[in-house]
């Protein structure tokens, strides 16, 4: 089990190296610029051709398409960044929903009719709002958690680390799988829905109830077996209720990802503030005993 484990560690190391997601980061790049330009060209097939007539949308909807590409690649970095630190993994997770909140924005925006008086009474302004206070409050919360990280004296090390990374290694690696086969499942769902939405005029269908729902349900199963396994090089009380927080924290992101506004940016502000005290406490009573 051991040489199973240091094997497929430098078998990790080897393929998951900064060269190779560089690589990867400038493929999903030109993808993200093609699909706009896609996009675009599109909407004005619509808008100008008859035989596109029962497509017809904003420009604007095109902004959400390659922010769609680089928020995968968030995704991609969020399951790389496993073997590394629980605490930065957490903190990308705080990325991650940040980045989508933001680009609920992009998507609600195209909604928004700019030939009409605009009322605070308008849903899809309200929309707007909630998505701008929420991005850069959860903007300002991720900050702040990285800065209680990097300030904190806590070390993610434990017994036989080398072991527990090897496995983290293993997870990250399954991870990676999981959400390229859900990618593609998912997109090609999206993509019958998108149609149908688009031949009716209707607002986009939202992938975050698909794609993004089902990654991070997964992911939650994920971080209890890690935390299990944990249990198995160090064990305390404080290591338990930290991670224990984490695992909160993903479940009521997970949760967000299918609630209305603004009761899912409440749930994702009670995850964050959850894991960043649980967070400061425990680093807190560790450096005051120091």
């Amino acid at each position: 089990m051991l040489s199973y484990l240091e094997n497929f560690s430098q078998f990790f190391d080897r393929h998951v190296n900064p060269k190779r997601v560089r690589i990867v980061e400038l493929i999903i790049l030109r993808l993200a610029l093609l699909a706009f330009v896609l996009h675009l060209a599109f909407i004005y097939l619509s808008n100008n051709v008859t035989y596109f007539s029962d497509f017809q949308h904003s420009y604007l909807k095109a902004i959400y398409t390659p922010f769609s590409f680089i928020l995968f690649y968030e995704v991609l970095l969020l399951v790389i960044i496993i073997p590394k630190s629980i605490s930065e993994f957490i903190g990308k997770q705080f990325e991650v929903i940040t980045l989508i909140t933001l680009r609920s924005f992009f998507h609600d925006i195209a909604d928004l009719d700019f030939g009409k008086a605009l009322s605070i009474e308008d849903v899809h302004l309200l929309s707007l709002v909630y998505d701008l206070i929420a991005s850069l409050l959860m903007l300002a919360a991720t900050m702040f958690y990285y800065k209680i990280y990097k300030n904190s004296q806590r070390s993610e090390a434990i017994t036989d680390i080398q072991h527990f990374v090897a496995i983290k290694k293993v997870m990250s690696f399954m991870m990676m799988i999981i959400l390229f086969l859900l990618s593609f499942s998912s997109l090609g769902s999206w993509v019958m829905e998108l149609y149908s939405a688009m031949q009716a005029n209707q607002n986009y269908p939202n992938p975050n109830t698909v794609f993004y729902g089902d990654f991070f349900t997964v992911m939650i199963f994920m971080d209890v077996f890690l935390l299990i396994v944990s249990f198995m090089y160090h064990f305390s009380f404080y290591m338990i209720f930290r991670n224990a927080s984490f695992i909160i924290t993903t479940i009521l992101l997970r949760m967000s990802l299918t609630a209305e506004k603004p009761i899912n940016y409440f749930l994702i502000f009670i995850g964050f503030a959850f894991s960043i005290l649980a967070f400061y406490l425990i680093n807190n009573r560790k450096n005051s005993k120091g």
